[in-house]
């Protein structure tokens, strides 16, 4: 990909964002805003309990994502580095319970987000028949997804997934012992993450809510680095409709190949792919993607002093965890 845009332009394009890297920077910033009050809205304190504060969110927001985006698979290293944190308010059950719900909300806004992008390209692009029942399959596959996740937040879903395991090879021995030791646990987890939807479900729309909305700002992120080179591209016009197609294919794109470390390649291919897609050039495509990645070390970077200055803390809650 590189020899291919030439390390020349692609050089020009890293100068050429100059201050507007510090707008994305802010832009970010302000995503994971929404992120930690979604995540605020979801808990709930009992009689007893004390309430994390929302600095405290964020910090656990902004961290948890740093180490997501190092961890070699499936980027989930943040999940337990939250529950070991937010135990110290809300106990280990629903401390965990709590993360997990985050983490359903999180997927859950995101697959609504493709359907979203799927029926705005079908309505506003002509496709040939390939892609139309393509995108069709996608949209009633991610229809299905939705159901199951609804059906999650109803009645829970740790008990049965642990069954499910049960059948797994390599894993069933673990998760049954699991099942049979850790049942009562289990059940109040399930209880914990039903609670949200079933007796404070407007709690749960506005949760929902403020999540999806942080995945239409993070579309304007193509935006603002396409105006920072629209000297260098002058013929090349995104619009936020675009820009929402784009977001959203390279997103696609690079959960798929979810198991390569820091989205390797996949992320500047998706970028490209998507651009191509749409009949523009790849070059500022490539170009964008390497800047979102030096964005995305800007905010690791941040999460590692984030998470250094927790680290005496973080030791003793793991201790307690085991």
């Amino acid at each position: 990909m590189i020899y291919k845009i030439g390390v020349d332009t692609i050089l020009k394009g890293l100068i050429g964002i100059k201050l507007w890297f510090f707008v994305i920077v802010f832009l970010w910033f302000i995503i994971y805003v929404l992120n930690a009050l979604a995540w605020k809205v979801m808990i709930y304190n009992e009689k007893g309990e004390k309430k994390p504060s929302f600095a405290f969110l964020l910090r656990m927001t902004i961290t948890g994502f740093a180490i997501n985006y190092i961890t070699p698979f499936a980027e989930i290293g943040g999940e337990p580095y939250k529950i070991m944190h937010l135990k110290e308010y809300l106990g280990s059950v629903k401390a965990t319970s709590c993360v997990i719900l985050y983490s359903m909300m999180h997927v859950f806004a995101h697959i609504v987000f493709w359907m979203i992008s799927i029926v705005l390209v079908l309505v506003f692009y002509r496709l040939s028949w390939a892609p139309f029942l393509l995108l069709s399959v996608l949209f009633t596959a991610f229809f299905f997804v939705i159901l199951l996740f609804l059906k999650g937040y109803r009645n829970g879903m740790i008990v049965r997934t642990f069954r499910i395991m049960e059948k797994i090879p390599f894993i069933k021995k673990w998760a049954r012992r699991m099942s049979e030791t850790k049942s009562d646990r289990l059940k109040e987890m399930d209880y914990h993450i039903s609670h949200l939807h079933t007796h404070r479900r407007s709690s749960f729309y506005w949760s929902f809510f403020v999540e999806l909305s942080s995945r239409f700002l993070i579309c304007c992120e193509v935006n603002i680095i396409m105006f920072a080179l629209s000297a260098m591209f002058p013929g090349v016009h995104v619009s936020f409709l675009d820009a929402i197609i784009i977001t959203a294919a390279y997103s696609l794109f690079a959960n798929i190949v979810f198991f390569i470390p820091m989205q390797i390649a996949s992320k500047e291919g998706g970028y490209m792919l998507a651009f191509e897609t749409l009949g523009l050039p790849s070059s500022p495509a490539f170009i964008i993607a390497i800047i979102t990645r030096i964005r995305e070390l800007f905010w690791i970077f941040i999460g590692i002093i984030l998470l250094k200055t927790n680290k005496e803390k973080l030791k003793s809650n793991y201790i307690d965890i085991k």
